[in-house]
């Protein structure tokens, strides 16, 4: 007893099977989570270490190169990135998708252990880190208000930031603009020369003065009492009592050479919302966690704790929320499920005139979809573009099985009426069950190649897989078990008909003798419709050029940035100005920008000649340009304003901090020969437009002040090295000489930074008011043993894969795959051997994705031939049958073509799925020609009889497709950018390997069987 007739004959059994998929599907579709894409989880770590006072060249020699060499032996590496700016080396591990990074992590925390032997005395333990790429904040907010900027950072830092980060699934909570509370000493050189005070003085008095040290326990019998000696000031006014020295019997206080103020750290970061001081909070989510269900969570953290206990004054705007579109997106996709189930069902029913018999086959998309669903849920995947595309496309995939099933039971009710509904369909069922066992399996099997896929696209089509795969056996479950059973109880055969009933049958009559018309002449001149064939392929086919090719296409997300750049050397001051001039252009699009949150300074090198300003846009109702279009007008904009370079570009998909689409490195053995080398590609590639505006990041033209040390007149007066770097490092650079805390306080300790005030010393002339003590006691002005030097050196230096780089940063006019091979044209003849560009972000991706699709086309022929070659034990039957996969991928890219897409990770996808889709088609044709042909009828007479009886069933499955995806095809609502390319290139596809293969495989059936009937009847004759 096989399936089919077991659930036809215990219907509540077959019922109850599907039942359970249903509950089990719908209890896991209430728990799975909502995101933009696949959880995608770089493993990268990230190794940080400081060397206060140390200029990059050293950094790079001293750690960032030690670093480096140890752990560059870790296995499964792939990119080393490092920076080396002043006081702090980063490096930066980029593993294979397929490394554990808690296991990289340890095997990195070790080899940085073997290093910190050769690491300088003055550098801090290196701090090895894990980094999350796709740990961007899924949110920012923006707190701001009538308060001082310390009041709103310690606001910040001390409550809403702790609020915030007891959300479950929130990560971390970063805090941008953020300038901690310092008590600042502000000294006054000339004071302190009128009372023979020099910088040593005061750091000596912080360090035997302002102390706390363990004082033990005093124990007396019965009871003991704890010491505490906590000799420290702990109101900021006190601390002007401090003593520095004494002078003819009198007592010097800090009061008296310095101003003490309750003040923040020095001004090198800045962060405004709509051109007013902010401090902003980042929220960034635990790696796997639900973005929008943690939006929601803090919105209404926000809404129900943290503003109604804001203080009078403050307010927390929202400035940029990633939850919007990710809803958006997933919402407009549901949307096209309802309407792809409703173009399916409407199919069915103009196909069959039967409600009955549709209501059949569309249990078949529910029970079929929540089948793929449950599997989602246990499989750890959330609703997000790829597994809904899949839903999507199963609508038009579950219901083939079915169809074919009822439209086959259907068929041997109407021809023979007194036959019983049981034994009808169960005939019906067991006649077809090999074709659509066959054409579901040569669907499946395209997915096993997903395994050996690397790079993002790997976890994209992985997602996409388990769906599709999951989905199509679920619905041939459903086909051979409860569609037949359903069937065989209240499936009707109506005798009587109404007027829509004959209009639709007598239009599908005379479509299918105009097809039998058709197939006539194609099997009278089967070589004339080969050749028309293969001349149409070979006409279409150079599309496959003429098409874009891209990572990912353009998207309208509503949320874009602008990095932007001022020469080095400028003060925050300059950067700021600059970034207000770039703040008034967007201020002239009040259209398209809802808000914007600018920053300067908050990179990891805290760099204040960098800033970055997130921009939210409008919803897309209530503007008329796309956030790409927007973007170009921009940019043009921004080029215009002078003495700032700023580039604006969408959020990043892949990693790396900017979003630009052509992101490059120039690298080689040799910093020097790097940087005339990048300037020179600069400058060739700048000539060319379709490149767009090129960003070259090479930080080596810093203006410095060396200060060069007269070293025989300092030991003559008895003054070190160490004691003039001293003196110019705390009065002109800064230094926290100790730890503060209110008492009561807010259980934080805060710098006590000593500099002279602003705007005392700002020129190497100023170094006369620095006063020094010789070894007779004399204070010795500092210009008589030093002296400042002017000269030009990195800010920066990078390094990637170990070797020296430059960095290229771009929005080509032109497809990505097009700029990439311009850039490596431009390089061939200029770069030297040992000089290399190396490819990063989308444009790495665009190269791994391009050889990965590649391989799994190739599979994916393998496999389905494979497939079909085992269920129809043929060997040359297959390759009849994949005739139609060509005309499929023709099809595909000609879609493509007429619509403006290109080719990228969602069209390829496509495409890929084509190779499975359009064999169903073909299965059809061929398993009931052999049918008619095991029966004795001749090849012409199988064909002749098949195909048009396979028609109606043919085309139902292809329409059914074809419609599922309309809506997605049509491009309406958020996300339309990257599901119109799937959906494009299966219509395409569907389309012309239908038209084509209905005419196309019985010609070639007919010359191949043919063929084979001669040799086998010559050999016969031989024998």
């Amino acid at each position: 007893m096989n399936l089919p007739e077991l659930s036809i004959r215990r219907h509540v059994l077959a019922t109850m099977l599907s039942a359970v998929i249903i509950l089990f599907g719908l209890v896991s579709y209430n728990r799975i989570g909502v995101d933009e894409y696949p959880e995608i989880d770089f493993p990268m770590i990230s190794i940080t270490t400081t060397m206060i006072g140390a200029d990059p060249d050293i950094i790079d020699t001293t750690v960032t190169n030690v670093i480096e060499t140890a752990v560059n032996s870790t296995p499964g590496i792939e990119h080393i990135t490092s920076r080396s700016a002043p006081g702090v080396s980063v490096v930066v591990i980029k593993f294979e998708l397929s490394r554990d990074v808690d296991v990289a992590f340890n095997e990195v925390q070790a080899k940085v252990n073997q290093s910190l032997r050769d690491l300088p005395k003055e550098a801090d333990p290196p701090v090895v880190a894990k980094v999350e790429v796709g740990a961007a904040p899924v949110m920012w907010l923006a707190l701001l208000g009538d308060r001082t900027l310390q009041q709103l950072n310690q606001y910040a830092r001390n409550t809403v930031k702790k609020q915030l980060e007891s959300i479950d699934g929130v990560g971390e909570v970063r805090i941008g603009g953020k300038r901690d509370r310092t008590i600042r000493v502000n000294l006054h050189p000339e004071a302190m020369a009128g009372l023979s005070i020099t910088i040593g003085d005061v750091i000596r008095a912080f360090q035997i003065n302002h102390i706390q040290l363990p004082g033990g326990y005093l124990v007396g019998g019965m009871t003991e009492d704890l010491i505490k000696l906590n000799l420290e000031f702990h109101r900021v006014e006190d601390i002007g009592d401090l003593i520095i020295a004494y002078r003819e019997g009198a007592a010097i206080r800090l009061d008296q050479i310095a101003t003490i103020t309750d003040g923040l750290e020095d001004k090198r970061k800045l962060a405004q919302f709509n051109d007013q001081p902010c401090v902003s909070l980042g929220i960034v989510k635990v790696t796997g966690s639900n973005t929008v269900a943690i939006v929601r969570a803090v919105k209404e953290k926000l809404d129900h704790e943290i503003s109604p206990q804001l203080p009078p004054g403050l307010r927390i705007e929202i400035a940029s929320d990633d939850s919007n579109f990710i809803e958006e997106s997933v919402n407009a996709l549901k949307e096209h499920i309802i309407l792809g189930t409703l173009f399916a069902a409407l199919v069915v029913f103009a196909f069959l005139q039967s409600f009955r018999s549709t209501l059949i086959i569309s249990v078949a998309i529910p029970v079929s979809l929540l089948g793929a669903v449950m599997v989602m849920y246990f499989s750890g995947y959330t609703f997000n573009k790829m597994t809904l595309l899949a839903l999507l496309l199963l609508i038009g995939v579950v219901v083939d099985d079915a169809i074919v099933v009822l439209e086959n039971i259907f068929r041997i009710r109407e021809e023979n009426p007194a036959m019983d509904p049981h034994k009808a369909a169960l005939i019906g069922t067991n006649q077809v069950a090999f074709a659509v066992l066959a054409a579901t399996f040569s669907l499946a099997c395209i997915f096993a190649p997903v395994i050996f896929m690397g790079g993002i696209i790997g976890r994209f089509f992985t997602a996409f897989a388990v769906v599709v795969t999951v989905g199509v056996l679920t619905s041939l479950f459903i086909a051979i078990s409860l569609t037949p059973m359903l069937c065989s109880r209240f499936l009707r055969i109506a005798t009587r008909r109404g007027r829509l009933h004959g209009l639709l049958e007598s239009f599908f009559q005379t479509m299918e003798r105009g097809y039998a018309a058709t197939l006539r002449f194609a099997l009278r001149f089967r070589w004339t419709v080969v050749l028309l064939t293969v001349v149409v392929v070979a006409l279409l086919f150079p599309l496959f050029g003429k098409i874009g090719k891209s990572f990912m296409p353009n998207e309208d997300k509503g949320h874009f940035l602008i990095t932007l750049k001022t020469p080095l050397g400028s003060s925050i001051e300059y950067t700021s100005d600059r970034l207000a001039e770039v703040e008034k252009v967007l201020q002239t699009h009040p259209h398209e920008i809802a808000s914007y949150l600018s920053s300067i300074g908050t990179d990891a090198t805290g760099q204040v000649s960098r800033g970055e300003i997130s921009v939210r846009m409008n919803p897309r109702s209530e503007r008329t340009l796309k956030q790409y279009e927007f973007i170009d007008i921009l940019r043009k904009e921004l080029a215009a304003i002078p003495g700032v370079l700023a580039f604006p570009a969408p959020v990043s998909v892949v990693g790396g901090m900017r979003g630009e689409p052509l992101q490059f490195n120039l690298t080689g053995p040799e910093l020097g020969r790097v940087a005339e080398l990048a300037h020179r590609l600069n400058r060739k590639l700048a000539a060319d437009p379709d490149l767009g505006t090129i960003d070259l990041d090479l930080q080596l033209n810093l203006p410095q002040v060396k200060l060069v040390i007269d070293r025989t007149r300092a030991a003559d007066l008895g003054l070190s090295a160490l004691d003039v770097a001293l003196a110019v490092n705390v009065l002109a650079g800064g230094y926290d000489v100790a730890k503060y805390n209110d008492e009561p306080g807010d259980g934080e300790r805060y710098d006590i930074r000593l500099k002279t005030a602003a705007g005392t010393i700002n020129t190497p002339q100023d170094l006369r008011r620095i006063y020094l003590r010789s070894r007779s006691g004399e204070l010795v002005r500092l210009d008589t043993v030093a002296h400042l030097e002017k000269v030009v050196g990195p800010a920066v230096i990078s390094r990637y894969d170990l070797q020296y780089a430059a960095e290229f940063f771009a929005t080509p006019a032109v497809p990505l795959g097009t700029a990439v091979n311009k850039v490596k044209t431009a390089a061939r003849d200029l770069l030297p051997l040992g000089y290399q560009i190396k490819m990063t972000g989308r444009a790495e991706e665009f190269g791994k994705t391009v050889h990965y699709i590649s391989f799994t086309f190739l599979m994916a022929v393998i496999l389905v031939y494979m497939v079909l070659a085992s269920q129809f034990n043929s060997f040359i039957q297959p390759l009849i049958i994949m005739v139609a996969q060509p005309l499929a991928i023709v099809g595909g890219i000609g879609g493509l073509y007429l619509f403006h897409h290109g080719l990228n990770i969602f069209s390829m996808v496509g495409l890929v799925l084509l190779m499975g889709l359009v064999a169903k088609n073909s299965i059809l044709l061929v398993d009931l020609t052999n049918q008619f042909r095991a029966e004795g009828k001749s090849i012409l007479e199988a064909l002749s009889t098949a195909c048009p009886l396979r028609l109606r069933p043919v085309l139902m499955t292809s329409f059914t497709v074809i419609l599922a995806m309309l809506p997605a095809a049509l491009g309406y609502g958020a996300g339309a950018d990257t599901n119109g390319p799937l959906a494009v290139a299966v219509i395409g596809g569907m389309l012309s390997s239908t038209m084509l293969t209905l005419v196309v495989v019985p010609a070639v059936y007919s010359l191949v069987e043919n063929g084979l009937l001669r040799l086998r009847n010559r050999w016969t004759k031989q024998g």
